[in-house]
C-alpha cells in the first residue's frame, strides 16, 4: 500500500503471489524485493518498468542511488557472492563477482558509483567502481 502522508489518503497498492522481503523509493521509482524477483515501478502511474531475477535473498538485499537523475540498483546475481549492478540511465548491467560466499550485505553511495559488500563469512569489506566493476579497496 502506497500512502500520501500530505493527502492522509491510499494513493495505490500493489499485490504479489510470495512475500514481500524489502522495499525501497525514491522520488521517482519504488523497488519491490522478493526472495527470487525484483520489480521496479514508475512511482507517478505504478507501471511496471523492470523484473530483475536474483539468487535465493531472503534478507531482501537491494539497494538504490539517491542522486536523481541517475537511477542504479544493485542486488544479489544469479550466482553465490555476485552483485548485480543496473545503470538504467547508460542502459548497462554490470556483474561483480564480489565474494566465494554469500553475499550477507552491501550498501551504495547516493550517487550510485560505489559499491562496500561483506560476505557471509564475514571477514572482509571490498569497495568497488559500479560502472566497470573494479575493485577500488578491501579492508
Amino acid at each position: 500500500m502506497i500512502w500520501d502522508d500530505h493527502q492522509n489518503r491510499c494513493i495505490g497498492e500493489l499485490s504479489f503471489r510470495s512475500e514481500v522481503q524489502a522495499v525501497r523509493l525514491r522520488r521517482d521509482r519504488i523497488v519491490v524485493v522478493l526472495e527470487q524477483k525484483i520489480f521496479v515501478y514508475n512511482f507517478a502511474d505504478l507501471k511496471l518498468l523492470h523484473q530483475i531475477e536474483t539468487i535465493a535473498n531472503p534478507k531482501g538485499l537491494c539497494a538504490v542511488s539517491q542522486v536523481s537523475g541517475s537511477l542504479v540498483l544493485v542486488c544479489p546475481g544469479l550466482q553465490k557472492g555476485q552483485v548485480r549492478v543496473e545503470h538504467y540511465g547508460s542502459k548497462r548491467t554490470k556483474f561483480i563477482l564480489a565474494h566465494d560466499s554469500r553475499i550477507a550485505c552491501f550498501a551504495l553511495s547516493q550517487d550510485g558509483r560505489f559499491i562496500a559488500t561483506a560476505s557471509s563469512k564475514g571477514t572482509l569489506v571490498r569497495v568497488f567502481n559500479t560502472l566497470d566493476g573494479t575493485l577500488l579497496q578491501e579492508v
